[in-house]
């Protein structure tokens, strides 16, 4: 059995109503580049990231009124959206939260080409939505 454990931090992620203005000011503070971008069409959003030693950094906006980070600013205001650890043996952990209790949403992991994931509910972890990825 593999040790269960937090490897990494594999990004932070800032939800912001405009990303170009957010990603002007952290570029021009902090001389950060955001060089990497993608569509995330099914949760109607777009990112721009910058790679900060082996953590990313996103500023993600909503590319429609209903979509999921337009309800989260909607909610909570622009800000910190989500901590995502890098994990190994996410499949164990996922039993181990279980059975602990913490609400997890999907209630499965989600699996993708580069591996899988899924998130701790706030309600669990202090009011902080936290993603654990593996990679495979």
């Amino acid at each position: 059995m593999t040790e269960l454990e937090v490897t990494g931090i594999q990004e932070v992620v800032i939800a912001v109503k405009n990303a170009k203005q957010a990603v002007a000011l952290f570029e021009d503070l902090f001389g950060l580049k955001f060089d990497i971008q993608w569509s995330m069409p099914n949760e109607k959003m777009n990112v721009k990231a910058a790679q900060i030693g082996d953590t990313q950094l996103h500023i993600v906006e909503s590319t429609s009124s209903d979509g999921v980070i337009a309800k989260f600013i909607d909610a909570r205001g622009q800000g910190l959206h989500h901590i995502a650890f890098k994990v190994n043996n996410l499949k164990e952990l996922v039993l181990k939260l279980k059975e602990k209790g913490i609400k997890l949403i999907p209630d499965e992991p989600i699996i993708y080409p580069q591996g899988s994931y899924i998130f701790i509910h706030p309600k669990s972890a202090f009011g902080v939505l936290i993603e654990l990825i593996e990679h495979t």
